[in-house]
């Protein structure tokens, strides 16, 4: 029976594998639901437009804007007192030197139909304190992320006054998501400072990307064994064992970046629920291989398969905007550099324990525990993401999220524990190759 599993699932990984590629030249446009505001620096304060899906709307409000045959227009005008109230309360602005609050007033909320669902327009007049807006501004902005965790909203300077910038492409400033509500607007500076602004927004964007993670997670698990005999069963040594994780990030690196690069232009663009389910079943599938070896010595092979479905998912941070082709440029290379220095720095702080616990009886039993674990967080994300049921692993995954320290403590004492246990390290020479 466990040939006959294995079996099916190196079937479902090719399918997924074969579906994405396959899709990949035809597929229309769809954009991740996300939202995006515009801001315009006046002499005495800001003018704001948030644009935001209305289906995320009405998820963040916890009640329908809609009755039978109402058009997004209707929708929105029926309900415009109310959402004028809400909008105002969850906006602000404060200057960066002093702390002092700019008021904050909606002028108007009108709905529209676009190509990925009807969407609301929030339009704002901001006003700085003794009408001097000169200086560097924090924006607060939960209007949809204080309830919905999943969301982002991408935050772009259009115009600016002071900066004596009247025209050209808007300039990206920062990304709101849970847990990160706030974008500092630094008023001053050059490029360097945009680039190092897009380098953290890819830093954050992997920090925060748990199914990213978690994949990676499932495939580092495994790159201290080598699979005889349908079992990981011969350990590597530890520069084997480097080698391996080397060739996987590497290989997952050059797919994602590959994808990531086509979707930010709009070469090739995919159904969001198709990335998403496809993400879900990538990890899914390693998952099952940190368990039981289902393509041993195949894991770069693999990771750089996954990996340009990832970075389709990526992309979807900077696709749909008109930055112009030289911003675009520079800002997906920052981006993708962000990227690349969160996926290291996260391993440069994982793998040393990893290396300590693989040379302990343990880590057999924290291999299995590990893909089990896997396999159940992307259970839950495949079932959210294609029959849209509640995904019951959400609050374990908000507490890691929140709570990454605690995890790094956790493997780190555990291993130094397994090793003391272990006073001779468990280490079986690897194959010649």
């Amino acid at each position: 029976m466990s040939l006959t599993f294995a079996s099916l699932v190196r079937v479902v990984a090719l399918a997924v594998v074969t579906t994405v590629l396959g899709a990949a030249s035809t597929a229309a446009a769809h954009p991740m639901p996300g939202s995006f505001a515009f801001v315009d620096f006046t002499v005495g304060g800001a003018r704001v437009e948030q644009d935001v899906p209305i289906e995320e709307l009405e998820r963040a409000l916890r009640r329908p804007l809609y009755d039978d045959g109402e058009s997004p227009e209707d929708a929105v005008r029926n309900r415009e007192a109310m959402l004028r109230a809400y909008g105002a309360e969850h906006l602000q602005a404060t200057s960066l030197e002093g702390g002092a609050p700019w008021s904050v007033e909606v002028t108007g909320v009108t709905g529209h139909p676009s190509n990925d669902g009807p969407r609301a327009l929030f339009r704002y007049e901001l006003r700085a304190p003794h009408d001097d807006a000169s200086g560097s501004v924090r924006l607060h902005d939960d209007l949809v992320t204080h309830e919905v965790v999943s969301h982002y909203t991408t935050v772009y300077v259009r115009t600016d006054w002071a900066a004596g910038v009247s025209s050209g492409d808007p300039q990206l400033v920062g990304v709101i998501h849970a847990g990160r509500n706030d974008v500092t607007v630094v008023r001053h500076g050059g490029f360097w400072n945009g680039f190092r602004s897009v380098v953290t927004l890819g830093m954050e964007h992997i920090a925060t990307g748990s199914d990213h993670l978690m994949f990676l997670f499932a495939l580092v698990l495994v790159a201290p064994f080598v699979a005889v005999g349908g079992r990981w069963r011969i350990r590597r040594g530890t520069r084997d064992t480097i080698l391996t994780l080397a060739r996987v990030v590497s290989a997952f690196t050059i797919g994602h970046s590959v994808t990531l690069a086509l979707g930010a232009f709009g070469v090739v663009a995919l159904p969001t629920d198709l990335i998403e389910a496809s993400i879900a079943a990538s990890i899914l599938v390693t998952a099952v291989h940190a368990m039981r070896p289902l393509f041993p010595g195949r894991e770069a092979l693999i990771a750089g398969s996954f990996g340009l479905v990832h970075g389709l998912a990526f992309a979807s941070t900077l696709a749909g905007r008109d930055l112009g082709r030289a911003q675009a440029a520079w800002t997906l290379l920052g981006f993708n550099t962000g990227i690349e220095l969160g996926q290291l720095g996260l391993l440069f702080l994982v793998v040393p324990w990893l290396l300590v616990l693989a040379r302990t009886r343990a880590y057999d039993a924290f291999r299995f525990a590990g893909g089990a674990m896997a396999s159940v967080f992307a259970t839950g994300w495949l079932l959210e993401r294609t029959v849209n049921l509640p995904n019951p692993t959400t609050p374990l995954v908000a507490w890691m999220e929140a709570h990454p320290f605690h995890l790094l403590v956790a493997l780190a004492a555990g291993a130094l524990v397994a090793r003391a246990v272990d006073r001779e390290p468990v280490v079986s020479p690897s194959p010649s190759s």
